[in-house]
């Protein structure tokens, strides 16, 4: 029996053919390089806005890079407002922050699992809040393990569709190409880069799963009010109820109005927020993860719980959360000191200092910087400067910043002005 005639040649093309379509974006990755991986083609594209609200974990694993900052700084948008040069300007040129746009608590955890092997940590600063601590909240989102394989993998880099995707986009800008030609000008084969899943292996596209905050702060179209998961009063058995530490909560009753963003947010973002909230025992052991390190590695970790208006505060109590909110406190200042923006007070009721109802302004993050830099920094030098030059916010960093304290045996609080540290019994800073 004669065997087929070879064909040579149309070997070659078909092997050629796989190797373009696998290759592909190599060369185009290597020269637009949308996360300055190397640096070596000055396109003059500013990149920085784009690429990072694309993938904000990978574009702060390419910027941490050999660096070993000594303070690092874990959390969502709004421990990403504590921007790097704000630590830098306060003294700490130090400080990394490692926060994400969007970031939930495993990613919170998964990038601390990334850093812990820097042996120049003193300070681990975590962005916090209770909201995060539901399974459900954003999916489960994660976009670390991604981030590290690309960060770690050039050959995973440079022959990442997604990671052409986002350098075309930028073509397209420079070109000033409205934004959605991309979608029916790229090559259809291209895949969208993916995150982890807590349960599904569904595989999810970034561009769909983020907007410029993933859609904290965005405006949520009406949604059908629901029965909540838990009534009023109800704390889940986490901490101990309000009892003597009722007189720091005082019901909020502005009756303003608002403007027309704001207001939708604290009516529907806070609905979509917590009308099915449940507390995850899952997601808490993984800040407990991070305490027990900190403490046997005689690392410096403090959680801050950033501000947000008034109203919507008051929408977590409407919805029956309050206790849960303070017992929240309560449970966090057993882990480590909190530093607790998130109360009824002037800052939180002056909508001047927030771009909208989650997030605070430049001014406000510059001041909550110095305040965190006085409570974790010890150059005498660097103290005296912030001090003489504080903004409306006083943490109880000095004895006479201290407005109220308040104990019940197990944690102490004390009060300064817009800001209050919950501490373990025992533990306390040490005020100046």
């Amino acid at each position: 029996m004669r065997h087929p005639r070879k064909h040579p040649a149309a070997y070659a093309l078909v092997l050629c053919l796989a190797l373009a379509v696998g290759l592909g974006p190599t060369v185009f990755n290597f020269v637009v390089d949308p996360y300055d991986r190397n640096g070596w083609f000055d396109l003059g594209i500013e990149k920085a806005s784009l690429s990072e609200k694309a993938h904000y974990p990978l574009w702060k694993m390419l910027r941490y890079g050999g660096e070993s900052p000594s303070l690092i700084v874990l959390g969502d948008s709004r421990a990403r407002a504590l921007r790097d040069k704000y630590w830098h300007e306060a003294g700490r040129t130090d400080a990394f922050n490692f926060a994400y746009g969007g970031a939930t608590v495993q990613e919170i955890h998964e990038t601390f699992e990334y850093v812990k092997a820097n042996p120049d940590i003193d300070t681990l600063i975590v962005g916090i809040q209770l909201r995060s601590f539901d399974l459900d909240h954003k999916d489960g989102m994660n976009r670390v393990p991604e981030a590290i394989e690309l960060t770690e993998a050039a050959f995973d880099y440079y022959t990442s569709w997604f990671v052409a995707k986002v350098g075309w986009r930028h073509i397209l800008a420079e070109l000033e190409i409205a934004p959605d030609t991309w979608a029916v000008t790229w090559p259809r084969l291209i895949t969208s880069a993916q995150a982890a899943d807590r349960v599904t292996t569904d595989r999810l596209t970034l561009f769909d799963l983020l907007s410029p905050e993933a859609c904290l702060g965005c405006e949520l179209p009406e949604v059908q009010q629901t029965a909540f998961a838990v009534g009023p009063g109800i704390n889940l058995g986490l901490g101990r109820g309000y009892g003597a530490w009722s007189r720091l909560w005082p019901a909020i009753d502005l009756n303003r109005e608002l403007p027309a963003k704001f207001a939708r947010q604290v009516d529907r973002n806070a609905r979509s927020d917590w009308r099915s909230f449940n507390f995850s025992e899952e997601l808490w052991s993984k800040l407990n993860e991070i305490s027990v390190w900190s403490r046997a590695n005689n690392v410096e970790l403090v959680f801050v719980i950033p501000p947000t208006i008034s109203e919507m505060q008051e929408r977590i109590t409407e919805f029956g959360f309050g206790i849960l909110n303070h017992d929240f406190r309560l449970r966090l200042a057993e882990l480590a000191p909190v530093v607790d923006f998130d109360f009824d007070n002037a800052l939180t009721r002056d909508i001047s200092r927030f771009s909208d109802a989650y997030h605070f302004n430049a001014a406000a993050s510059r001041e909550i910087v110095g305040e965190l830099v006085m409570l974790t920094g010890s150059d005498e030098k660097a103290q005296v400067r912030l001090r003489s030059n504080r903004g409306s916010l006083r943490c109880p960093v000095f004895k006479d910043d201290t407005t109220d304290s308040l104990s019940d045996g197990r944690v102490v609080m004390e009060q300064g002005v817009g800001c209050r540290i919950w501490s373990k019994e025992g533990a306390q800073h040490d005020i100046r």
